[in-house]
């Protein structure tokens, strides 16, 4: 019989910027404050992850059709860490939406450890494409090194964790600051506008978490610009 869930999942997002999902159903009670994400909506977690690596692979396969995304050396940093990060917070959804009612979200599962250490991996390489500082990129990565060596370890809180990527996300947002500060403001802008649904997704009914892997794709444009 497997025990009844204790806790929610955490998400995955490039600052991508989400976690605190409930993923109760039939593996056990969840509390009825908080609604389950069903099979339907896990599998559309996954899915939603894939126009923003398409964005990601016409920067690297077709740079300069869409203005502003492809043909630096920046662009192609920042396409190839999105693209890094995909396959495991798809697998991780995917695994969620096929295993619903016999996998923990949270507890021992590794496709979410790797989920929230690629976050960490790859916004360290967006912050040196957006920098183009070795020295700002050896600063961000020993920070993200810590925090991904914690989540793996799973010896940190679920706030410390979210914390961590809020941080991480500043840390490739903030050097754009330097170079054009309406660019920041709208990379900024577009980073709340992923944070926000998924903070709300309870009162979303679940649906928060896909959208918020939507609004990702607005995100990513404005770090091509920069």
């Amino acid at each position: 019989r497997v025990r009844p869930l204790r806790r929610c999942a955490e998400g995955t997002e490039v600052g991508g910027p989400t976690e605190r999902q409930c993923h109760g159903g039939s593996v056990g009670h969840a509390s009825k404050a908080i609604q389950p994400m069903s099979p339907a909506q896990e599998f559309c977690n996954a899915l939603t992850m894939l126009p923003t690596a398409c964005l990601a692979l016409g920067a690297l396969l077709t740079p300069g059709r869409l203005p502003g995304v492809g043909g630096s050396t920046g662009d192609v940093i920042i396409a190839v860490s999105t693209l890094l990060h995909l396959p495991f917070s798809f697998l991780y959804h995917v695994n969620c939406a096929l295993r619903h009612g016999r996998v923990d979200p949270v507890e021992n599962n590794p496709l979410l450890k790797l989920d929230l250490v690629f976050i960490h991996v790859a916004g360290s390489l967006i912050a040196l494409a957006t920098s183009a500082s070795v020295t700002w990129f050896a600063a961000v990565a020993t920070f993200n090194m810590v925090s991904a060596y914690r989540t793996a370890l799973w010896c940190s809180s679920a706030m410390e964790r979210r914390i961590c990527r809020g941080g991480c996300a500043l840390a490739y947002l903030l050097p754009i600051l330097a170079k054009d500060s309406a660019l920041f403001a709208r990379a900024l802008f577009a980073f709340l506008a992923v944070a926000l649904p998924f903070a709300l997704n309870g009162p979303l009914r679940g649906w928060g978490h896909a959208l918020s892997h939507l609004l990702l794709a607005p995100l990513a444009l404005c770090l091509f610009a920069a």
